[in-house]
């Protein structure tokens, strides 16, 4: 049974569970969703990636959230808050990866508007950011369109990231 986290005008954003494990499965091993990414990931890579979610759920009580658009309930792809370490510093990260086939819709800063106003209301966070490549444009225009700022560079798993952050208080 899915659990709905958070409802926005065309979204629901809900736990992942077993009956997302396709679904997720399409979206890790799409190469044109992850240009961006260092690999795309098979089927092994796919269930390690499932299984983390479901830890971080534990552990954290938030990670990637399957985003469903409401109209159809169709699985557009993941968003979500992921506790992360950067540059020795434990920060709150909004993450999203949309199917290439819902680009340019709106959903990615739909989504990602929903999991800040969360973390700020039901987490209480001070802050969030966004790590993103240098060379990935729509993801940079996402954080900017929710009022996230450049605040600076760093060496995330081994790759240059750009460091985007809004304060919530």
């Amino acid at each position: 049974m899915s659990m709905t986290i958070i409802v926005t005008k065309r979204l629901r954003l809900e736990k992942i569970g077993a009956k997302h494990k396709g679904d997720l499965y399409q979206l890790l091993s799409n190469p044109i969703v992850h240009k961006y990414f260092p690999k795309i990931l098979d089927q092994n890579e796919s269930k390690a990636f499932y299984e983390e979610i479901q830890a971080r759920y534990k552990t954290d009580g938030y990670c990637f959230w399957a985003v469903v658009r409401n109209s159809d309930n169709l699985f557009l792809g993941i968003c979500g808050l992921l506790s992360q370490i950067i540059d020795g510093q434990k920060e709150v990260e909004v993450g999203y990866r949309i199917s290439n086939e819902f680009w340019g819709n709106g959903y990615g800063t739909e989504a990602a508007k929903a999991c800040i106003e969360y973390g700020k209301e039901k987490l209480k966070l001070t802050s969030v950011i966004s790590l993103i490549r240098p060379v990935n444009l729509p993801s940079i225009r996402v954080a900017e369109k929710n009022g996230l700022i450049l605040e600076k560079e760093t060496i995330f798993q081994d790759t240059r990231h750009l460091v985007y952050r809004m304060n919530l208080d």
